[in-house]
């Protein structure tokens, strides 16, 4: 914010310059604690902790915000929208994101929450002209509100029944007082669920998304679809396990069925676009149910290291292969002017590049070998199916499915694009393709590659967070 005040406007670059220097810098940390890593190291009262699940998921939030920034460099500097402010408030929302990943008592973890969130609401009506925007922008805005005072609502309920706040000391004194079966508590799970699915978009609390995603800037929409999105997962993954465990039984069946439902609709509707975008919000809404479904499955059975590894593995995942989606939907929109990808026949002609990177993220996503999407999916499944319950298995079945379906409208935007005849073939021109959007183009796609072809990395920084997390 005081570089931008102080630069003149020829100098503004330097803002997107620090900005991205700063993020990559803020990694130099967690690899020394990560090189250094012995034991927890709790702070503040053990309201806040360094662990591995910790490290983990900030080092992911940190690349899907530097991701977002190489994203957002082309479209700020067209002099229509303000600097300083676009990236104080996306390093704001990072601040929330990596709060939550320490927090460990219910005030903090709040604060961390709507950290994250808050800057959402202003950046997601950042294109102040667009009536899209705008629109977006207020229903966001409207419906955050109401889940924070959900959120909020249900930590009272806890705090009335408890007089704790602190993680650890409320599920001591849950125990201790054999509460596990309260109806208070299980109330003020509901609620935080409730809260919670709001901030991820999951059925019936979805109904935000599809319009935010289209009405904002294109990089707010791949960090929505991603960042903000993992936030809230991981608050739900803490307060589900850290706080609610004890009465696992009752919200795991709530949360199967929200799991079965996000993945079942958000597909179904998914099917029907023809905005990129609207399909790419719907995709995410039905990934969301992939990723909660272990952790209701975990919950039911009381194996919550499990349903830990599943969600954290398939979310680090997802992230990367979703960045490189939004990218490529990004150069084709500029390229056309056109949010109907059935104009986008033939494009690939022009950048085969850009093509064959749409198809391995587009089939990622779907799941397809050796891709990354594949070994998400596997390790979803497999927490599912180990369980032997009827409501893992029952999961297990709506999610393959599903999985079908999603590859239909996946590879539909594969076809139109190297298949269909060209709009214009008369015309002799070439995609843009800049140099930042190349480096999260290649960053994206080699994380894809590595996932699905050497997935013992991916599955190593999973089953580390769920140890290191249960303990």
């Amino acid at each position: 914010m005081i570089l931008d005040l102080i630069l003149p406007r020829k100098s503004k670059y330097f803002v997107a310059a620090f900005a991205l220097f700063g993020t990559l810098a803020s990694l130099a940390p967690l690899v020394i604690q990560w090189a250094t890593y012995s034991d927890p190291i709790y702070t503040f009262g053990n309201s806040f902790v360094v662990d591995k699940f910790s490290i983990i998921l900030k080092g992911l939030f940190i690349l899907i915000t530097y991701l977002t920034f190489l994203l957002s460099i082309n479209f700020i500097e067209s002099d229509k929208f303000y600097q300083g402010e676009y990236y104080y408030l996306l390093l704001s929302s990072l601040l929330g994101a990596l709060v939550v990943s320490s927090s460990r008592d219910l005030l903090t973890i709040f604060i961390g929450i709507e950290l994250a969130s808050t800057p959402m609401f202003l950046l997601s009506g950042w294109k102040k002209g667009d009536r899209k925007s705008n629109e977006g922008a207020i229903k966001f805005f409207l419906l955050g509100v109401l889940s924070a005072s959900l959120i909020l609502y249900g930590f009272s309920l806890i705090y009335g029944l408890t007089g704790q706040l602190v993680f650890a000391e409320i599920s001591a004194y849950l125990l201790a007082n054999s509460l596990g079966s309260s109806p208070v508590l299980l109330l003020s799970s509901i609620l935080v669920i409730s809260g919670i699915g709001f901030k991820i978009s999951v059925v019936p609390f979805h109904s935000w998304a599809p319009d935010t995603y289209e009405g904002a800037p294109l990089p707010i929409t791949a960090y929505l679809s991603v960042s903000s999105k993992a936030t809230g997962f991981v608050a739900l993954i803490v307060l589900l396990t850290k706080v609610f465990e004890s009465s696992g039984q009752s919200w795991g069946v709530i949360l199967a069925i929200v799991a079965g439902a996000t993945m079942t609709l958000g597909n179904l509707v998914a099917l029907q676009q023809t905005n990129p975008v609207r399909l790419l919000a719907y995709s995410s809404i039905s990934q969301a149910g992939f990723i909660i479904a272990p952790l209701a499955v975990s919950g039911i059975t009381g194996n919550y290291q499990d349903g830990i590894f599943a969600s954290v593995t398939y979310l680090i995942i997802y992230a990367f292969m979703n960045i490189g989606a939004f990218l490529c939907v990004h150069l084709f929109t500029e390229f056309t002017n056109s949010d109907n990808f059935y104009e986008w026949g033939g494009i690939a002609k022009y950048s085969p590049l850009a093509g064959v990177l749409t198809t391995v993220f587009f089939f990622s996503l779907a799941g397809i070998p050796p891709l990354g999407g594949w070994f998400a999916k596997f390790v979803v499944f497999r927490s599912l199916l180990s369980t032997g319950e009827i409501v893992g298995i029952s999961l297990a079945v709506v999610g393959a499915i599903n999985a079908v379906i999603a590859l239909v409208y996946y590879a539909r935007i594969s076809k139109v694009i190297w298949m269909d005849e060209l709009i214009n073939p008369e015309e002799d021109r070439t995609l843009e393709f800049q140099s930042p959007l190349k480096v999260v183009g290649a960053f994206t796609v080699l994380i894809t590659f590595v996932a699905g072809i050497f997935p013992g990395i991916f599955s190593y920084l999973g089953e580390v967070s769920s140890i290191f997390f249960g303990n």
